[in-house]
């Protein structure tokens, strides 16, 4: 298995590089899919959450590895985010699928995640090179996150300047990046102000009824005090690394206790092929069109980070989801169902299945990083963990990826 599933990898690694684009400035490019949004027409650098996936998986295969090739594609990454910066703080096309714009949530909070990833991995080396990523990553979070966004009456993370709309996915992102920064530059006092009262709103979001079969599931949003009654296992899967981090910072066992409950609401919600509805809503019924495939990378390294804490969640369901979806060319296809969602528009036609974006690839590359076993030497010859010791063939038919 170890071979296939590194080829998988290597795929996108090979993929990324033929994304990689000059314009506006150096970064990785490509159209964006999305449920909410297509950006089509521009395909110039995004500086958004495609960034936290592609440095943590990097920097993943470094440490498995030991070769300086993906340290040195993680720095050019961190690298791409600083040169991108502006003098507002914000990273220039930041928003993903609404694109060109800035200030775009939480996918600043992400691209700052990356950049203190990168900064601490060069850190525990010695190096002075971190500085530089970690003054990027702070700029952005004391100039917008804490001076904008904050709202300090109410201790609330806003999702912009001018709503009162609080988002968990979002605010489990910021949460990261605060303990992050905390950890670089040894201020507690950030994980008191900001990392504890966002973790608490996340928590007063989730279904915490054991009787109801939404137990563990944590709302999309909410307006004000207007909770929306809507269920993203993406986004929901979002939430668990976050705060299961801030479960192992502070030792509060409430916060494991919630993020097991969330990650065995998914665990519950997978279904048979091992894919996910879009939303699951309050009263049971399921939006399935579309089903993130590539995206999915964010549900497997939630289960993976809730393994560790004792959930015992099979992986091999999701994991053969995910390799199903790699194609020739090394992406991995954004999602199945498109095409349903809105029939008789054209720009929802099932041509955004298998369009690869950059934004959702580095999901699945982060994820599957992870399942990699330390291994000096070759990408190629490194192992893989006894959670995916399946055998993997190629379908010659339908050119996709199976585990058998």
């Amino acid at each position: 298995m170890s071979g296939p599933l590194t080829n998988v990898i290597a795929g996108l690694d090979r993929w990324f590089d033929a994304m990689r684009v000059d314009w506006p400035t150096p970064g990785y490019g490509g159209p964006v899919i999305h449920w909410w949004n297509h950006s089509l027409a521009y395909r110039g650098a995004g500086l958004d959450w495609r960034y936290e996936g592609v440095i943590d998986g990097y920097l993943t295969l470094w440490k498995s590895t030991g070769e300086q090739v993906w340290l040195d594609k993680a720095i050019r990454a961190g690298n791409d985010l600083v040169t991108g910066q502006l003098a507002t703080g914000h990273f220039r096309n930041s928003a993903f699928e609404l694109n060109p714009s800035a200030g775009g949530t939480p996918h600043e909070a992400a691209a700052d995640v990356g950049l203190l990833l990168l900064a601490r991995a060069l850190s525990e080396r010695d190096s002075v090179a971190g500085e530089r990523f970690l003054y990027a990553a702070r700029r952005n979070l004391e100039m917008y996150w804490f001076e904008q966004l904050w709202h300090r009456p109410s201790s609330t993370l806003r999702d912009s300047r001018d709503t009162s709309t609080f988002v968990p996915n979002k605010a489990a992102t910021f949460i990261e990046a605060v303990l992050l920064l905390s950890e670089l530059t040894t201020r507690e006092d950030l994980v008191e102000q900001f990392a504890l009262p966002t973790a608490a709103k996340i928590l007063e979001m989730q279904v915490v009824d054991v009787t109801n079969p939404l137990y563990g599931a944590i709302a999309q949003n909410r307006f004000g005090g207007r909770l929306i009654d809507a269920y993203f296992p993406h986004y929901i899967a979002r939430v668990i690394p976050p705060l299961l981090r801030l479960h192992e910072r502070t030792g509060d066992p409430s916060l494991r206790a919630a993020m097991l409950a969330a990650a065995r609401f998914l665990e519950r919600s997978r279904e048979a092929d091992g894919g996910f509805p879009q939303v699951i809503y309050g009263n049971g019924s399921r939006n399935r069109y579309p089903r993130w495939i590539a995206g999915s990378g964010d549900i497997l390294r939630a289960f993976i980070m809730s393994n560790q804490q004792g959930a015992e969640i099979d992986l091999d369901p999701s994991i053969e989801w995910i390799v199903c979806g790699a194609r020739p060319d090394g992406h991995i296809a954004t999602a199945e169902g498109f095409g349903r969602v809105m029939p008789f528009v054209s720009r929802r036609d099932r041509f955004a299945d298998d369009l690869g974006v950059v934004g959702w690839c580095d999901k699945s590359f982060r994820s599957l990083a992870l399942l990699l076993e330390p291994s000096p030497g070759n990408l190629q010859s490194s192992k893989l963990t006894s959670s995916a010791r399946g055998i993997a063939t190629i379908d010659e038919s339908s050119r996709t990826m199976r585990l058998s």
